[in-house]
């Protein structure tokens, strides 16, 4: 038990490396219009690079990372998955949803749904001086702020996945202002 809570920890702190070096590097993807695949593809060699660089050959074997990896029907595709392609969701390193704004609360019950050992979506917030890091597990799903200039972060809140209504389409409210005349 131990052991896989250090796991997870460890994938998560290489998930944020990983997003670190996106900021670092290819920062300039960021200013670009329909820049989505752009990002992926980056993210997903950053984490491939601080995931398997230091790793023994025979530790990382089987296990790839790709892009828009198909898992099943009607079901929340990862925009990078971390797996052995064995379509065994315990085979899943890591599953990693990209998205430039806030995910709905159908792609909330989704995201849980979609079985790996780390579960992520993040959010590339324009205009915003973070990212959105949605982590989910076995219960609960965590809010965290990556803050893009100190490589920082923070977790926000936590939430039950059974506060989490499909029906209801707006999004959880994070104490967010709204802009200037436009309705909450």
């Amino acid at each position: 038990m131990n052991n896989e809570r250090y796991s997870m920890i460890r994938l998560f702190e290489t998930f944020l490396e990983a997003l670190s070096r996106l900021v670092d590097r290819d920062d300039h993807l960021f200013s670009l219009k329909k820049n989505s695949i752009a990002v992926s593809h980056r993210l997903a060699q950053h984490l491939e690079e601080v995931m398997f660089g230091e790793l023994p050959a025979k530790e990382q074997e089987g296990f790839v990372v790709d892009l828009a990896y198909p898992l099943e029907e009607r079901s929340l595709n990862p925009d990078i998955l971390i797996h052995n392609r064995s379509n065994r969701a315990e085979e899943r390193l890591m599953g990693v949803v990209c998205r430039s704004r806030y995910l709905t609360n159908q792609e909330l019950l989704k995201l849980h749904a979609l079985k790996s050992h780390l579960t992520l979506a993040v959010a590339f917030l324009p205009d915003k001086d973070y990212f959105l890091i949605y982590r989910s597990d076995e219960s609960t799903l965590d809010y965290y702020h990556f803050y893009k200039e100190a490589k920082h972060c923070h977790l926000l809140r936590r939430r039950h996945i059974s506060e989490i209504d499909e029906s209801d389409r707006q999004q959880l409210r994070l104490a967010i202002a709204p802009k200037a005349g436009r309705p909450r």
